[in-house]
């Protein structure tokens, strides 16, 4: 390893504090020794003010730095390498872009309050200068879209962008596409979705080689850069138009009508919607009114229709009735409200932490080996036995990562038992406020018993499917009911009529 020792007097310092050359010579060597150095160089100043930066000692260090013979600077302490915070700031930056540690004796660089303030106000300075540049660029941008330019990448469908001078042309390819999907849009009065599988199924890819999806088109059909304009914040900017305005408006009223029509539409409830999954697939589960048997009915799937999906669900089509499902959950939340206790003791009762402190107590021995591991490459260090090379880096920062990630753990298990200490109080506050409507549980509004299923139930996962008619052997469905008490989930069979609308 390469050193340098910097040391620097002035008239003033040597009759206040007495620093002579001689004794930072000393001091500073026997460090840069203790640090492994194979050589060492020396950069003096003497008699030249700390307040100025141009000094021949450390105009030559500095030199020495870039020219890339020094690894690591040892100074007595940072006022011997300048007596102003800014020219430390700048030299500090400077020696550790080039990869030198500078390294001071009367001085924790890191671990002290003084070390502290010092990386804070560099961290100040640092992002202050960074929101400098970018406000200077943010009106760079805005200038240059108010004289019409494009001021960022511009990248749309039917498009091209030469960055080099900015201009915009139309991709005719592309934009052959574009005029399709809004004649299909407005003429033939196609949606989103059924024109995303018209282009995939004639195998016309999206600009980075993708299927279609319905939001895509949404946003094509929506964005006025087709009818000539591109937006950039406040600033419309001209570019060739696609299709005409007249057909990009009428696009956007079709889009309001049909908007308007589906909000209103009445809409069905179910009980479930957003907490309940298919343990099959692994898809949630919406509500679906469909007809079967001649007759229409509120079932939920796990099919997923809309275009570009990476999990259509079950096959084949998986419908299950949903009365059967809710009337068997909400069965067993009144069970829970009528007779807490058994809720709380089953809870309390499913309980182990051994798992949690086991764990706990390996990471806490881990973590005093990673210690004592670093204490020893430390102390190696010290006394000469290791160079700070590549090798020894590295292993210091498998160590600092390791700690890191154990740490990081062992917060999440203390997070893990501080909430199962804590889980008893937790499910009496639920229950109270569900017992609250324990006199008027069949007289309860569907809002109602809904925000009761929510303060007990986290989710209900549905395995399997009916029967289909006919069938030989008989199937049922099972349902899971997990409770917002993570330990405990309760499996249910839902109980079906028998009548042909109860086959799935």
């Amino acid at each position: 390893m390469r050193a340098a020792i910097y040391i620097r007097v002035s008239t003033d310092d040597q009759v206040r504090h007495g620093y002579s050359l001689s004794d930072q010579r000393e001091a500073c060597s026997k460090r840069a020794k203790d640090l492994g150095a194979a050589t060492i160089m020396e950069f003096a100043d003497e008699g030249i003010s700390g307040a100025i930066l141009n000094r021949p000692g450390l105009t030559s260090l500095r030199e020495a730095v870039r020219e890339g013979r020094v690894d690591v600077i040892v100074v007595r302490d940072p006022d011997r390498l300048s007596r102003k915070l800014s020219h430390q700031l700048l030299l500090t930056e400077e020696f550790e872009k080039a990869g030198v540690k500078l390294e001071f004796i009367d001085f924790e660089w890191h671990n002290t309050s003084d070390g502290r303030l010092f990386y804070a106000i560099r961290g100040a300075i640092a992002e202050y200068e960074k929101e400098k540049i970018r406000e200077r660029t943010i009106r760079g941008k805005d200038q240059k879209a108010m004289l019409g330019g494009i001021p960022i990448n511009f990248c749309a469908y039917g498009f091209e962008y030469n960055p080099e001078n900015g201009q915009v042309t139309i991709n005719e390819k592309e934009a052959a596409v574009v005029k399709d999907i809004f004649r299909w849009f407005v003429i033939e009065d196609i949606g989103y979705n059924g024109i995303a599988k018209r282009l995939n199924t004639t195998g016309i890819p999206t600009k980075k080689g993708r299927k279609w999806h319905k939001q895509v088109i949404a946003q094509i059909i929506r964005n006025p850069v087709y009818k000539g304009k591109w937006k950039y914040k406040n600033y419309f900017i001209n570019v060739p138009a696609i299709v005409s305005e007249q057909l990009w408006e009428e696009a956007q009223q079709r889009a309001k009508d049909a908007k308007r029509l589906w909000s209103g539409k009445k809409r069905l409830n179910y009980l479930l919607t957003g907490i309940i999954m298919c343990g099959d697939c692994g898809n949630s589960m919406c509500g679906a009114f469909v007809t079967w048997w001649g007759r229409r009915i509120k079932r939920y799937t796990c099919y997923r229709g809309t275009e570009g999906v990476t999990n259509i669900g079950c096959k084949p089509l998986k419908y299950v009735m949903a009365e059967p499902i809710d009337r068997a959950v909400w069965e067993q939340v009144c069970e829970w409200i009528k007779d807490p206790h058994k809720l709380a003791e089953s809870v309390q009762n499913s309980i182990d932490n051994t798992e949690i402190l086991a764990e706990l107590k390996r990471i806490d021995k881990h973590l005093q080996d990673c210690e004592k591991g670093r204490e020893a490459i430390l102390d190696a260090l010290a006394s000469g036995l290791l160079e700070l090379d590549h090798t020894v880096k590295n292993r210091l920062t498998s160590i600092k990562n390791r700690k890191q990630q154990l740490e990081k753990r062992k917060e999440e298990l203390e997070a893990a038992l501080n909430h199962r200490l804590n889980i008893s109080d937790t499910l009496n506050n639920a229950l109270e406020i569900a017992q609250s409507y324990v006199d008027r549980l069949d007289s309860l509004s569907f809002e109602e018993k809904k925000a009761i299923i929510r303060q007990l139930v986290s989710q209900v996962i549905v395995v399997g499917r009916n029967s289909p008619p006919g069938a030989k052997r008989k199937t049922r469905l099972k349902i899971t009911i997990v409770t917002r008490f993570p330990e405990i989930a309760i499996q249910k069979t839902p109980k079906h009529g028998k009548g042909k609308e109860d086959m799935v």
